[in-house]
């Protein structure tokens, strides 16, 4: 369990330094039809990357208290106030990630090329 831990940590680390850094344009396809999805804008990228760090900062706060300290013992009022606060932050900003992501159709998806032409 701790290597999925570790895992997912490094993902949203690396993915959020990433999205927040470089700000590239993407379209994420919708899971269940993937006919159309949301385009991320620069701005929504970089959003979406201060979700992710902020995710990263949870899981390191709770890595460091509940595993990698001497004693395993629940951390204090002030620090559970820090955590609650960062996942307050993290549901925020992946939120306003996904509704400052303009819908459209997917720009790759077979259904969109148009209708078929015959082969001379």
């Amino acid at each position: 369990m701790r290597t999925f831990q570790v895992m997912m940590l490094t993902l949203c680390l690396l993915g959020g330094a990433y999205l927040l850094l470089h700000a590239p344009v993407f379209f994420m396809p919708d899971r269940w039809d993937p006919s159309v999805g949301r385009e991320f804008s620069p701005l929504a990228s970089r959003v979406l990357g201060g979700g992710l760090l902020s995710m990263a900062a949870l899981a390191l706060i709770f890595l460091r208290h509940h595993y990698y300290s001497a004693t395993r013992r629940l951390p204090g009022p002030a620090m559970q106030r820090v955590y609650f606060g960062l996942v307050m932050l993290a549901i925020t900003l992946v939120t306003l990630a996904f509704n400052l992501a303009d819908p459209q159709p997917n720009p790759e998806h077979r259904g969109s090329r148009g209708t078929p032409t015959l082969p001379q």
